[in-house]
């Protein structure tokens, strides 16, 4: 019980530590603007809001969120995957006659659950780089190119 609620509290801060990123980001963004207009390297015309979506997109914590996402589902679905493991477990072991070396608790099963549990892991890790990689947002060089009407 005590492993569970330190995990919670080690989520509960690194998500308040990614909204404090994002909202720093947020806050931020109208102070680039007024710098990179001064600068001349933005035209005039931009607005707040427009260059503060765009910024957001570019400089975010957006690969950490992911990172947090995956950690979040992954503590949710821990003991029901768990629980689910070992009912097949449960079965496949009283199909195949009980055999004391397989039973619940013995070293294989336990290594068995690791295993399991880590491939489905990596998996929803994998999952979640394709995913961030294939909507991969733009870098701030790209932004200031695009409101520039594509110009260097």
């Amino acid at each position: 019980m005590l492993a569970f609620l330190i995990i919670l509290a080690a989520l509960l801060a690194w998500g308040g530590h990614l909204a404090w990123r994002w909202k720093q980001a947020r806050d931020f963004a109208p102070e680039v603007l007024e710098v990179r207009k001064a600068a001349g390297e933005i035209p005039d015309d931009v607005t707040d809001v427009e260059f503060t979506d765009l910024y957001l997109r570019s400089e975010g914590p957006r690969a950490a969120t992911y990172f947090f996402v995956c950690a979040v589902i992954v503590f949710g679905l821990l003991g029901p995957f768990v629980a689910g493991f070992n009912q097949l477990w449960r079965l496949f072991w009283r199909l195949s006659g009980q055999s004391p070396v397989f039973e619940t608790g013995t070293l294989i099963h336990t290594f068995s659950v690791f295993l399991a549990f880590m491939l489905v892991t990596i998996a929803l890790l994998a999952i979640a780089m394709r995913r961030y990689y294939a909507l991969m947002p733009p870098t701030f060089k790209q932004v200031i190119r695009d409101l520039n009407g594509g110009q260097t």
